[in-house]
Protein backbone atom coordinates (compact mmCIF):
# COMPACT_ATOMS: atom_id res chain seq x y z
CA UNK A 1 0.00 0.00 0.00
CA UNK A 2 1.06 3.83 -0.17
CA UNK A 3 3.00 4.62 2.50
CA UNK A 4 0.92 6.49 4.88
CA UNK A 5 1.18 9.83 5.19
CA UNK A 6 0.09 12.58 8.26
CA UNK A 7 -3.37 13.88 6.76
CA UNK A 8 -3.97 17.78 8.76
CA UNK A 9 -7.79 17.32 8.89
CA UNK A 10 -9.62 20.36 8.03
CA UNK A 11 -13.26 20.38 9.09
CA UNK A 12 -16.23 21.03 6.38
CA UNK A 13 -19.80 20.63 8.17
CA UNK A 14 -22.21 18.66 6.36
CA UNK A 15 -25.58 17.63 7.39
CA UNK A 16 -26.47 14.46 8.97
CA UNK A 17 -27.90 12.96 5.77
CA UNK A 18 -24.88 14.27 3.48
CA UNK A 19 -23.02 12.09 5.68
CA UNK A 20 -25.13 9.22 5.17
CA UNK A 21 -25.47 9.63 1.79
CA UNK A 22 -22.08 9.86 1.14
CA UNK A 23 -20.66 6.72 3.56
CA UNK A 24 -23.37 4.96 1.31
CA UNK A 25 -22.46 5.86 -2.00
CA UNK A 26 -18.70 5.27 -1.00
CA UNK A 27 -18.86 1.85 0.36
CA UNK A 28 -20.81 0.98 -3.00
CA UNK A 29 -17.58 2.00 -4.87
CA UNK A 30 -15.20 0.45 -2.44
CA UNK A 31 -17.08 -3.03 -3.02
CA UNK A 32 -16.61 -2.57 -6.62
CA UNK A 33 -12.92 -1.46 -6.77
CA UNK A 34 -11.75 -4.18 -3.78
CA UNK A 35 -12.85 -7.24 -5.82
CA UNK A 36 -11.82 -5.30 -9.33
CA UNK A 37 -8.05 -4.86 -7.19
CA UNK A 38 -7.49 -8.85 -6.74
CA UNK A 39 -9.19 -9.92 -10.31
CA UNK A 40 -7.01 -7.75 -11.92
CA UNK A 41 -3.95 -7.84 -9.49
CA UNK A 42 -3.80 -4.17 -9.65
CA UNK A 43 -2.01 -2.37 -6.66
CA UNK A 44 -3.37 0.98 -7.86
CA UNK A 45 -7.23 0.08 -7.54
CA UNK A 46 -6.18 -0.94 -4.04
CA UNK A 47 -5.11 2.38 -3.11
CA UNK A 48 -8.04 3.99 -4.35
CA UNK A 49 -9.90 1.85 -1.98
CA UNK A 50 -7.57 2.60 0.58
CA UNK A 51 -8.23 6.26 -0.23
CA UNK A 52 -11.58 5.79 -0.02
CA UNK A 53 -10.95 3.76 3.06
CA UNK A 54 -9.94 7.17 4.57
CA UNK A 55 -13.08 9.13 3.32
CA UNK A 56 -15.16 7.01 5.50
CA UNK A 57 -12.97 7.51 8.37
CA UNK A 58 -13.66 10.85 8.58
CA UNK A 59 -17.44 10.66 7.75
CA UNK A 60 -17.43 8.62 10.57
CA UNK A 61 -16.00 11.30 13.03
CA UNK A 62 -18.27 14.11 11.24
CA UNK A 63 -21.24 11.82 11.70
CA UNK A 64 -20.38 11.44 15.64
CA UNK A 65 -19.74 15.12 15.43
CA UNK A 66 -22.77 16.03 13.83
CA UNK A 67 -24.45 14.01 16.66
CA UNK A 68 -23.02 15.55 19.52
CA UNK A 69 -23.94 18.97 18.07
CA UNK A 70 -27.44 18.48 17.52
CA UNK A 71 -28.36 16.66 20.04
CA UNK A 72 -30.65 18.80 22.26
CA UNK A 73 -33.74 16.02 22.61
CA UNK A 74 -32.81 14.60 25.60
CA UNK A 75 -32.69 10.69 26.59
CA UNK A 76 -35.38 9.78 24.07
CA UNK A 77 -34.24 11.66 21.12
CA UNK A 78 -30.76 10.86 21.73
CA UNK A 79 -32.10 7.02 21.43
CA UNK A 80 -33.75 7.21 18.20
CA UNK A 81 -30.48 7.93 16.90
CA UNK A 82 -29.11 5.12 17.66
CA UNK A 83 -29.54 3.58 14.67
CA UNK A 84 -27.68 6.25 13.08
CA UNK A 85 -24.52 5.96 15.33
CA UNK A 86 -24.59 2.39 14.69
CA UNK A 87 -24.92 2.40 11.13
CA UNK A 88 -21.85 4.86 11.03
CA UNK A 89 -19.83 2.34 13.08
CA UNK A 90 -20.65 -0.50 11.05
CA UNK A 91 -19.58 0.66 7.65
CA UNK A 92 -17.01 2.00 9.19
CA UNK A 93 -15.88 -1.55 9.91
CA UNK A 94 -17.10 -2.54 6.58
CA UNK A 95 -14.91 -0.31 4.88
CA UNK A 96 -11.53 -1.53 6.74
CA UNK A 97 -12.98 -5.16 6.13
CA UNK A 98 -12.82 -4.17 2.21
CA UNK A 99 -9.86 -2.00 2.47
CA UNK A 100 -8.30 -5.52 3.59
CA UNK A 101 -9.49 -7.58 1.33
CA UNK A 102 -7.96 -5.00 -1.37
CA UNK A 103 -4.44 -4.93 0.33
CA UNK A 104 -4.13 -8.86 -0.28
CA UNK A 105 -2.87 -8.21 -3.87
CA UNK A 106 0.47 -6.53 -1.40
CA UNK A 107 0.71 -9.74 0.20
CA UNK A 108 -0.64 -12.31 -2.81
CA UNK A 109 -0.73 -11.14 -6.44
CA UNK A 110 -1.40 -14.68 -7.48
CA UNK A 111 -5.02 -14.27 -6.10
CA UNK A 112 -5.98 -13.15 -9.35
CA UNK A 113 -5.08 -16.75 -10.76
CA UNK A 114 -7.55 -17.91 -8.72
CA UNK A 115 -10.37 -15.07 -9.32
CA UNK A 116 -10.28 -15.66 -12.98
CA UNK A 117 -10.95 -18.92 -12.47
CA UNK A 118 -14.77 -17.85 -11.03
CA UNK A 119 -15.37 -15.23 -13.87
CA UNK A 120 -18.32 -17.31 -15.51
CA UNK A 121 -19.35 -18.62 -12.04
CA UNK A 122 -20.10 -15.74 -9.99
CA UNK A 123 -24.03 -13.94 -11.05
CA UNK A 124 -22.14 -10.32 -11.65
CA UNK A 125 -18.53 -10.97 -12.76
CA UNK A 126 -15.76 -8.61 -13.32
CA UNK A 127 -14.86 -8.05 -16.75
CA UNK A 128 -12.73 -5.94 -18.91
CA UNK A 129 -13.83 -4.51 -22.09
CA UNK A 130 -12.29 -2.67 -24.53
CA UNK A 131 -13.74 0.23 -26.55
CA UNK A 132 -12.85 -0.02 -30.63
CA UNK A 133 -13.52 2.49 -33.48
CA UNK A 134 -17.23 3.07 -34.28
CA UNK A 135 -18.03 2.42 -30.43
CA UNK A 136 -21.15 4.44 -30.06
CA UNK A 137 -20.15 5.72 -26.81
CA UNK A 138 -16.65 7.25 -27.89
CA UNK A 139 -16.96 11.14 -26.93
CA UNK A 140 -19.49 11.00 -24.65
CA UNK A 141 -19.59 10.90 -20.94
CA UNK A 142 -19.42 7.66 -18.49
CA UNK A 143 -22.47 9.70 -16.58
CA UNK A 144 -24.31 10.48 -19.60
CA UNK A 145 -24.51 6.42 -20.81
CA UNK A 146 -26.70 5.37 -17.79
CA UNK A 147 -24.70 2.01 -17.71
CA UNK A 148 -26.68 0.52 -15.36
CA UNK A 149 -30.59 1.40 -15.86
CA UNK A 150 -30.06 1.43 -19.68
CA UNK A 151 -27.64 -1.87 -20.09
CA UNK A 152 -27.67 -3.35 -16.89
CA UNK A 153 -24.50 -3.37 -15.92
CA UNK A 154 -22.04 -0.81 -13.64
CA UNK A 155 -19.15 0.76 -15.26
CA UNK A 156 -16.48 0.77 -12.23
CA UNK A 157 -13.59 2.30 -13.46
CA UNK A 158 -11.29 3.26 -17.05
CA UNK A 159 -8.12 2.23 -17.60
CA UNK A 160 -6.46 4.39 -20.07
CA UNK A 161 -3.11 3.79 -21.04
CA UNK A 162 -1.59 2.80 -17.55
CA UNK A 163 -3.87 5.62 -15.95
CA UNK A 164 -6.79 4.53 -14.02
CA UNK A 165 -9.50 7.15 -14.14
CA UNK A 166 -13.10 7.16 -12.09
CA UNK A 167 -14.06 10.53 -12.69
CA UNK A 168 -17.16 9.83 -13.46
CA UNK A 169 -17.40 12.43 -16.34
CA UNK A 170 -14.83 11.49 -18.02
CA UNK A 171 -14.94 11.61 -21.89
CA UNK A 172 -14.59 7.86 -23.01
CA UNK A 173 -12.01 7.69 -25.59
CA UNK A 174 -11.09 4.84 -28.30
CA UNK A 175 -9.00 1.95 -26.75
CA UNK A 176 -10.14 2.70 -23.51
CA UNK A 177 -10.45 -0.45 -21.32
CA UNK A 178 -13.83 -0.38 -19.34
CA UNK A 179 -13.71 -2.63 -16.23
CA UNK A 180 -17.54 -3.24 -16.19
CA UNK A 181 -19.54 -5.44 -13.40
CA UNK A 182 -22.65 -7.36 -14.35
CA UNK A 183 -24.06 -10.29 -15.35
CA UNK A 184 -22.89 -12.17 -18.69
CA UNK A 185 -25.73 -11.85 -21.12
CA UNK A 186 -25.71 -7.92 -20.34
CA UNK A 187 -21.81 -7.87 -20.60
CA UNK A 188 -21.59 -9.69 -23.80
CA UNK A 189 -24.19 -7.08 -25.20
CA UNK A 190 -22.16 -4.28 -24.26
CA UNK A 191 -18.92 -6.12 -25.52
CA UNK A 192 -20.49 -6.46 -28.96
CA UNK A 193 -21.60 -2.52 -28.22
CA UNK A 194 -17.43 -1.83 -27.70
CA UNK A 195 -16.59 -3.77 -30.91
CA UNK A 196 -14.61 -5.91 -29.11
CA UNK A 197 -14.27 -9.18 -30.41
CA UNK A 198 -11.30 -10.48 -28.12
CA UNK A 199 -11.98 -13.37 -25.43
CA UNK A 200 -12.95 -12.23 -22.14
CA UNK A 201 -9.43 -11.21 -20.51
CA UNK A 202 -8.27 -9.69 -17.30
CA UNK A 203 -4.77 -9.18 -18.21
CA UNK A 204 -3.33 -5.53 -18.64
CA UNK A 205 0.61 -6.52 -18.61
CA UNK A 206 2.31 -8.73 -21.01
CA UNK A 207 3.56 -11.11 -18.78
CA UNK A 208 1.57 -13.07 -16.64
CA UNK A 209 2.50 -15.20 -13.89
CA UNK A 210 1.67 -18.72 -13.78
CA UNK A 211 -0.25 -20.15 -11.04
CA UNK A 212 1.98 -22.69 -8.77
CA UNK A 213 -0.87 -24.99 -8.48
CA UNK A 214 -1.03 -27.89 -10.32
CA UNK A 215 -4.52 -28.30 -11.71
CA UNK A 216 -3.68 -31.56 -13.42
CA UNK A 217 -3.55 -33.05 -10.62
CA UNK A 218 -7.46 -34.95 -10.02
CA UNK A 219 -6.91 -34.30 -6.21
CA UNK A 220 -5.68 -30.50 -6.29
CA UNK A 221 -8.72 -29.93 -9.08
CA UNK A 222 -11.35 -31.37 -6.90
CA UNK A 223 -10.37 -29.42 -3.75
CA UNK A 224 -9.92 -26.11 -5.91
CA UNK A 225 -13.71 -27.04 -7.40
CA UNK A 226 -15.21 -27.16 -3.90
CA UNK A 227 -13.22 -23.76 -2.47
CA UNK A 228 -14.34 -22.01 -5.52
CA UNK A 229 -18.11 -22.50 -4.78
CA UNK A 230 -17.57 -22.11 -0.93
CA UNK A 231 -15.96 -18.53 -1.83
CA UNK A 232 -18.42 -17.59 -4.36
CA UNK A 233 -21.27 -18.45 -1.27
CA UNK A 234 -18.81 -16.54 0.90
CA UNK A 235 -18.06 -13.38 -0.91
CA UNK A 236 -21.99 -12.91 -2.46
CA UNK A 237 -23.63 -12.98 0.98
CA UNK A 238 -21.14 -10.58 2.52
CA UNK A 239 -21.98 -8.14 -0.47
CA UNK A 240 -25.74 -9.08 0.01
CA UNK A 241 -25.95 -8.42 3.63
CA UNK A 242 -24.60 -4.86 2.94
CA UNK A 243 -27.08 -4.09 1.03
CA UNK A 244 -29.73 -5.99 2.35
CA UNK A 245 -28.71 -4.66 6.11
CA UNK A 246 -29.05 -0.78 4.61
CA UNK A 247 -32.34 -1.24 3.08
CA UNK A 248 -33.78 -2.54 6.33
CA UNK A 249 -32.53 0.44 8.22
CA UNK A 250 -33.57 2.65 5.44
CA UNK A 251 -37.25 0.88 5.10
CA UNK A 252 -37.29 -0.13 8.90
CA UNK A 253 -38.52 -3.93 7.24
CA UNK A 254 -38.53 -6.21 10.03
CA UNK A 255 -38.68 -9.08 7.19
CA UNK A 256 -35.43 -7.95 5.50
CA UNK A 257 -32.96 -8.06 8.91
CA UNK A 258 -34.38 -11.31 9.78
CA UNK A 259 -33.10 -12.34 6.44
CA UNK A 260 -29.71 -11.15 7.31
CA UNK A 261 -28.92 -11.97 10.67
CA UNK A 262 -30.16 -15.56 9.26
CA UNK A 263 -26.93 -15.05 6.53
CA UNK A 264 -24.88 -14.27 9.03
CA UNK A 265 -25.62 -17.50 11.06
CA UNK A 266 -25.24 -19.15 7.42
CA UNK A 267 -21.46 -17.40 6.77
CA UNK A 268 -20.48 -18.28 10.13
CA UNK A 269 -20.75 -22.38 8.80
CA UNK A 270 -19.38 -21.59 5.14
CA UNK A 271 -16.29 -19.60 6.55
CA UNK A 272 -15.22 -22.98 8.94
CA UNK A 273 -15.49 -25.36 6.10
CA UNK A 274 -14.12 -22.69 3.61
CA UNK A 275 -10.99 -22.75 5.64
CA UNK A 276 -10.84 -26.32 6.42
CA UNK A 277 -11.02 -26.97 2.91
CA UNK A 278 -8.31 -24.33 1.94
CA UNK A 279 -5.75 -26.04 4.74
CA UNK A 280 -6.77 -29.04 3.17
CA UNK A 281 -5.35 -27.78 -0.25
CA UNK A 282 -2.31 -26.01 1.30
CA UNK A 283 -1.31 -30.07 2.22
CA UNK A 284 -1.33 -30.38 -1.51
CA UNK A 285 0.46 -27.28 -2.56
CA UNK A 286 3.97 -26.76 -3.44
CA UNK A 287 3.48 -22.98 -2.17
CA UNK A 288 0.81 -23.23 0.73
CA UNK A 289 1.80 -19.75 1.31
CA UNK A 290 -0.31 -18.51 -2.16
CA UNK A 291 -3.35 -19.69 -0.48
CA UNK A 292 -2.92 -16.57 2.51
CA UNK A 293 -4.82 -14.31 -0.19
CA UNK A 294 -7.77 -16.66 0.22
CA UNK A 295 -8.03 -16.71 4.13
CA UNK A 296 -7.51 -13.11 4.42
CA UNK A 297 -10.46 -12.36 2.54
CA UNK A 298 -12.50 -14.65 3.99
CA UNK A 299 -12.09 -13.29 7.19
CA UNK A 300 -12.92 -9.96 5.88
CA UNK A 301 -15.90 -11.42 4.28
CA UNK A 302 -16.96 -12.97 7.97
CA UNK A 303 -16.27 -9.45 9.86
CA UNK A 304 -18.21 -7.96 6.98
CA UNK A 305 -20.66 -9.95 7.33
CA UNK A 306 -20.85 -9.40 11.64
CA UNK A 307 -20.81 -5.31 10.82
CA UNK A 308 -24.10 -6.25 8.38
CA UNK A 309 -25.63 -8.09 11.25
CA UNK A 310 -24.91 -5.42 13.52
CA UNK A 311 -27.34 -2.91 11.45
CA UNK A 312 -30.05 -5.60 11.09
CA UNK A 313 -30.37 -6.46 15.05
CA UNK A 314 -31.23 -2.12 15.22
CA UNK A 315 -34.40 -3.09 13.65
CA UNK A 316 -34.97 -6.52 15.02
CA UNK A 317 -34.97 -4.86 18.81
CA UNK A 318 -37.38 -2.47 17.63
CA UNK A 319 -35.90 1.03 16.81
CA UNK A 320 -37.92 3.03 14.35
CA UNK A 321 -35.77 4.90 11.68
CA UNK A 322 -35.18 8.47 12.03
CA UNK A 323 -36.28 10.67 9.98
CA UNK A 324 -33.03 11.76 8.66
CA UNK A 325 -32.67 8.16 7.40
CA UNK A 326 -36.04 8.85 5.48
CA UNK A 327 -34.59 12.04 4.18
CA UNK A 328 -30.52 10.08 3.06
CA UNK A 329 -32.29 7.53 1.04
CA UNK A 330 -34.03 9.79 -1.05
CA UNK A 331 -30.05 10.99 -2.28
CA UNK A 332 -29.38 7.21 -3.55
CA UNK A 333 -29.62 6.32 -7.38
CA UNK A 334 -30.69 2.04 -6.14
CA UNK A 335 -33.08 0.68 -4.53
CA UNK A 336 -33.02 -3.15 -2.66
CA UNK A 337 -36.54 -4.23 -2.86
CA UNK A 338 -38.07 -7.68 -1.82
CA UNK A 339 -41.12 -8.81 -3.80
CA UNK A 340 -42.93 -12.82 -4.01
CA UNK A 341 -43.21 -13.99 -7.55
CA UNK A 342 -47.01 -14.37 -7.96
CA UNK A 343 -49.13 -16.97 -10.04
CA UNK A 344 -49.57 -14.94 -12.88
CA UNK A 345 -45.68 -13.14 -12.24
CA UNK A 346 -44.11 -12.94 -15.68
CA UNK A 347 -41.23 -14.17 -13.87
CA UNK A 348 -42.70 -18.17 -13.43
CA UNK A 349 -41.43 -20.93 -15.41
CA UNK A 350 -38.89 -18.93 -16.68
CA UNK A 351 -34.86 -19.50 -16.45
CA UNK A 352 -32.06 -17.44 -15.10
CA UNK A 353 -31.07 -16.55 -18.49
CA UNK A 354 -34.21 -15.76 -20.29
CA UNK A 355 -35.06 -12.92 -17.79
CA UNK A 356 -32.03 -11.36 -18.77
CA UNK A 357 -34.48 -10.19 -21.36
CA UNK A 358 -34.66 -5.59 -20.79
CA UNK A 359 -38.28 -6.63 -20.81
CA UNK A 360 -38.48 -8.24 -17.27
CA UNK A 361 -34.96 -7.21 -16.42
CA UNK A 362 -35.28 -3.06 -16.28
CA UNK A 363 -31.93 -2.37 -14.64
CA UNK A 364 -32.34 -5.24 -11.65
CA UNK A 365 -30.14 -7.86 -10.52
CA UNK A 366 -31.19 -10.46 -8.25
CA UNK A 367 -29.24 -10.56 -5.72
CA UNK A 368 -30.75 -13.24 -3.71
CA UNK A 369 -33.84 -15.41 -3.58
CA UNK A 370 -35.23 -17.52 -0.80
CA UNK A 371 -37.37 -21.13 -1.78
CA UNK A 372 -38.99 -22.31 0.99
CA UNK A 373 -35.52 -22.45 3.79
CA UNK A 374 -33.57 -22.04 1.38
CA UNK A 375 -31.31 -19.41 0.07
CA UNK A 376 -29.80 -19.29 -3.05
CA UNK A 377 -27.60 -16.37 -4.52
CA UNK A 378 -25.80 -17.64 -7.70
CA UNK A 379 -27.89 -18.86 -10.59
CA UNK A 380 -26.79 -21.54 -13.38
CA UNK A 381 -28.34 -20.26 -16.96
CA UNK A 382 -31.20 -22.86 -16.82
CA UNK A 383 -32.26 -21.71 -13.19
CA UNK A 384 -36.04 -21.80 -13.47
CA UNK A 385 -37.99 -19.32 -11.22
CA UNK A 386 -40.96 -20.87 -9.21
CA UNK A 387 -44.39 -19.24 -7.78
CA UNK A 388 -44.07 -18.35 -3.72
CA UNK A 389 -39.97 -17.45 -4.49
CA UNK A 390 -39.05 -14.52 -2.50
CA UNK A 391 -37.02 -12.52 -4.60
CA UNK A 392 -34.55 -9.48 -3.43
CA UNK A 393 -33.61 -7.04 -6.08
CA UNK A 394 -31.08 -4.53 -6.47
CA UNK A 395 -31.69 -1.56 -9.11
CA UNK A 396 -32.37 2.16 -10.00
CA UNK A 397 -35.68 3.61 -8.67
CA UNK A 398 -36.92 4.65 -12.02
CA UNK A 399 -37.77 1.12 -13.12
CA UNK A 400 -38.66 -0.04 -9.36
CA UNK A 401 -42.50 -0.27 -10.41
CA UNK A 402 -41.83 -1.95 -14.30
CA UNK A 403 -39.89 -4.91 -12.44
CA UNK A 404 -42.16 -4.88 -9.30
CA UNK A 405 -45.02 -5.66 -11.95
CA UNK A 406 -43.25 -7.98 -14.22
CA UNK A 407 -42.72 -10.30 -10.53
CA UNK A 408 -45.90 -9.69 -9.07
CA UNK A 409 -48.38 -8.50 -11.29
CA UNK A 410 -51.70 -8.99 -8.97
CA UNK A 411 -50.06 -7.09 -5.72
CA UNK A 412 -48.76 -4.09 -8.42
CA UNK A 413 -53.00 -3.96 -9.91
CA UNK A 414 -53.94 -3.59 -6.29
CA UNK A 415 -51.96 -1.46 -5.20
CA UNK A 416 -52.41 0.80 -8.35
CA UNK A 417 -56.46 0.55 -7.26
CA UNK A 418 -56.32 1.75 -4.23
Amino acid sequence: MKKQIKRTFTYKPLSLKDILSQMKQNIDLMIDLAYSAIKFGSKELADEVYSIEQKIHELTFLLNLQIIQTQAGGFKEAKRLEPIVVMGYSIDKISDALCDIAKVVYINNDIRQFTHFLWNYVPEPIVKIRVNERCDFIGKSRKSIHFRSIYGVDLIAIRRDNNWIFNRNEMIQENDSLIVKGEIQPLKVLKNMCIDEEPFTFQFDEEDKKSGMDISNPEIYEKIEEIKKLYIQITDISETMIELSLAALFFNSYEVAEDVIEMEELMDGLNIVFEKEVLDLAHLSASPRDLTGLMRIAFSCELIADASANIAEVIIKGFKPHRILQQAIKETNEIVVREVLSEDSFFKGKTYEQLQDSRYKRGFHIIALKREEKWIYSFKPEFIFNTGDLIIGLGPKETLKEWRRCVNPQKYREEANK
